[in-house]
């Protein structure tokens, strides 16, 4: 098969969610056939990405993308009813690119990550196109309503309603559309269209469980440029940890994870928190905790943090649209809560309880295994793959 890839990030290092999903996805194709991968880049900060993927893929188009006319597409879309996403990813060179893409190959596949490479995965019509939505965007920017102000609220009120009218409208247009969850599926309003299905992340699982024993540490991960992450960073930081600390003077709660905002970076040291930014292993870190705490108030999609943590055999303390999107269940693969007072609850319930904090861990992690793994999702990905080549 000939197959071409379209990211408008691209799809290395896996330092976050979407990466970690398109890396692996993108290697899968890779083992499939002759692939070409297209991607918007910004050519300073990718450089050691792009050599890497060059390493790895051999046919690699990487078109600069710069903010500034980025910035210059969202300005010119205010009057449009296009959302704002699909706008800011628009680049004449790339959509040069994809025509003489189109007139040189005759591809068997095309894959897009997200609605904004909608437009350039439509130019390719003699294909089978395959939208991998990830989330319900439409439905973050709605849960984030509550937690913003100002012209920032403003802005995402008119974005949730112009992405909702435009995840729904190009549905059709494609071979299969992919989604992480039953609950995005439902949310899109796909659950009844016949070409969607439900294409969840894959999870590394260690050999190695949780270190035995009480740490007295939280931790939480994640990209820590992104806002939902920052939002729990600082809730649990600035509100949980207070009133845990009453009890457990010697609780830390560590932050791991790439790109720490300013504000984020701050938290060092207040409540006992330890901002870690990146590092090298991830699962060393989260082995060495207690209990993985998630205050996640409006995230969308499968959170690849939550199910690393069940995977390294830990409890799982996080909201019940977490919950919810990873089929898990309340006080068996993990714990729900839905207010601070509960996550404090909750936390002192697993600290004092080695017993509930064993039970919940691995039963979390046989979760994982049985739904979330690489075996199971690269046999998902072949039977789909087959499934619209000779629909």
């Amino acid at each position: 098969m000939k197959i071409l890839f379209l990211s408008s990030r691209i799809p290395y290092p896996p330092d976050r969610g979407d990466k970690v999903r398109t890396l692996f996805l993108l290697r899968q194709f890779a083992a499939m056939g002759d692939l070409h991968l297209v991607s918007l880049v910004d050519e300073k900060q990718d450089a050691e990405a792009m050599a890497a993927l060059q390493a790895e893929i051999p046919h690699c188009y990487f078109i600069p993308h710069s903010k500034v006319n980025a910035l210059k597409n969202m300005a010119r879309n205010v009057f449009s009813r296009a959302p704002f996403q699909v706008a800011y990813y628009a680049n004449k060179k790339l959509f040069s690119l994809i025509k003489k893409l189109r007139d040189e190959h005759q591809f068997d596949l095309v894959y897009a990550h997200l609605i904004r490479m909608v437009p350039y995965a439509t130019m390719l019509r003699e294909s089978k196109l395959i939208l991998d939505y990830t989330d319900c965007i439409s439905l973050e920017y709605t849960r984030s309503l509550g937690h913003l102000s100002g012209i920032r609220k403003l802005f995402f009120r008119v974005e949730s309603a112009r992405t909702a009218r435009y995840e729904m409208r190009v549905a059709n247009l494609f071979s299969e559309n992919w989604v992480i969850s039953p609950v995005d599926l439902q949310k899109l309003g796909l659950k009844e269209h016949h070409r969607s299905t439900v294409m969840p992340n894959q999870v590394f699982i260690p050999r190695t469980e949780a270190i035995p024993g009480l740490k007295k540490r939280l931790i939480f991960t994640g990209n820590m440029s992104v806002p939902h992450n920052i939002v729990a960073a600082l809730n649990v930081s600035r509100k949980i940890m207070p009133a845990l600390l009453r009890d457990y003077p010697d609780l830390q709660f560590v932050i791991a994870g790439a790109a720490p905002t300013a504000e984020v970076k701050a938290l060092e040291g207040l409540n006992n928190t330890r901002v870690l930014g990146f590092v090298e292993d991830l699962y060393a870190e989260i082995r060495n905790s207690d209990i993985f705490i998630a205050p996640l108030y409006f995230s969308a999609g499968i959170q690849n943090k939550a199910l690393e943590a069940m995977a390294c055999g830990i409890p799982v303390i996080t909201t019940a649209n977490v919950a919810q999107s990873l089929d898990a269940h309340d006080e068996v693969e993990l714990m729900i809560a839905e207010d601070n007072h509960e996550f404090v609850q909750k936390a002192k319930y697993l600290l004092e309880n080695p017993e509930a904090r064993l039970q919940i861990g691995k039963s979390g992690r046989a979760l994982v295994q049985k739904k979330y793994s690489s075996e199971a999702i690269t046999k998902l990905i072949a039977e789909r793959v087959d499934h619209i080549i000779n629909s």
